[in-house]
């Protein structure tokens, strides 16, 4: 019988049934068997998660700190918002037109002054919140709206105060608007048709005052100027040099309760210097040249008139005054 040998290093193989002759197979020694690795658990898989992520935050977290205190990230940003905004100029990005609405008072100039950007800025570069801001420090602006319109227009939208009266003070003469607000305007003479006030807290009543006269319009066309007594009440001069005394309590009943009188009894045509109505139940007239009664030796009698009390000039200046610093601070 014939056997079959093992060599060293070699691997004996069975016999094919077929009774063919037995072949070798080589194994190469550096060759791995692969082995099945047994699967993580849900705990070791979340510490590798977690090492890995603290890994990453301490290396980003670091490096952003470090930018932060250094001031790298702030001058980082500087270069790059710069760069954008001078490319955004070159692309066609810059200021070409102004567009400016509701402007009666101020110049055009004030508001490219207030605006502080020139033709050919570029437009993403003006700080749109301190350019409204320094228009609505302009003597005659109260607010005041200011747009972007690409890619080179900025719309600015006034509103400017509306003059009511001339406040009297101290000998120099100031601009009040309606809403009670001294305007810092220089050139008041040529607003010398306006009603004059009196009193130093007359400005911030005015917007009151001429709420209350407005009911009777054709009475409030006559007032000439009105002086605030006591910080109280007021007295009302008219266009006939007659002076109104308001109450100072339920001043706009008296008015309007004036204005049936006048109507019915032309109260204004008579020879009047004051109407007083500070008492509710009546009316007290004033005669503008009361009768005197005079002897002549003794015999003859005779009527004559007095000259009136000197009143109060109400006129404003013929040279303008420098107005106060700030429109809203009434002294």
């Amino acid at each position: 019988m014939r056997r079959v040998s093992a060599h060293k290093g070699a691997a004996a193989a069975a016999l094919p049934l077929g009774g063919g002759v037995l072949k070798r197979r080589t194994v190469s020694p550096t060759q791995r068997v692969p082995v099945r690795k047994r699967p993580k658990s849900a705990l070791e898989r979340y510490l590798i998660v977690a090492g890995a992520v603290i890994g990453i935050g301490a290396s980003v977290g670091g490096g952003g700190y470090w930018a932060f205190s250094s001031g790298w990230m702030g001058y980082l940003t500087a270069v790059v918002e710069t760069r954008f905004v001078s490319a955004s100029a070159a692309a066609g990005y810059a200021l070409s037109t102004l567009e400016v609405e509701g402007r009666k008072e101020t110049p055009k100039e004030d508001i490219v002054l207030a605006l502080g950007a020139m033709k050919g800025d570029p437009i993403l570069d003006i700080d749109l919140e301190a350019a409204r801001q320094r228009i609505v420090d302009l003597p005659w602006v109260t607010s005041a709206v200011v747009e972007r319109r690409m890619p080179g227009t900025l719309r600015v939208v006034v509103t400017e105060a509306e003059p009511m009266a001339l406040w009297q003070r101290q000998g120099a003469f100031y601009l009040v608007s309606q809403t009670g607000d001294v305007l810092a305007v220089k050139d008041v003479a040529r607003f010398g048709k306006l009603p004059v006030l009196v009193g130093d807290a007359a400005p911030q009543k005015a917007e009151d005052l001429f709420a209350m006269l407005a009911l009777e319009p054709a009475l409030k066309s006559r007032v000439t100027a009105a002086v605030f007594v006591g910080n109280r009440r007021w007295n009302l001069r008219l266009d006939n040099g007659v002076d109104v005394k308001l109450p100072e309590e339920n001043a706009a009943a008296a008015w309007q309760n004036f204005a049936v009188l006048e109507r019915q009894h032309h109260l204004l045509d008579k020879d009047v210097s004051i109407i007083d109505l500070r008492q509710a139940d009546k009316l007290v007239l004033r005669q503008a040249h009361p009768a005197v009664v005079g002897e002549e030796d003794g015999k003859n009698k005779k009527t004559d008139k007095a000259a009136p009390a000197e009143k109060p000039v109400l006129t404003p200046a013929a040279t303008p005054v420098s107005a106060p610093a700030a429109k809203n601070n009434a002294t």
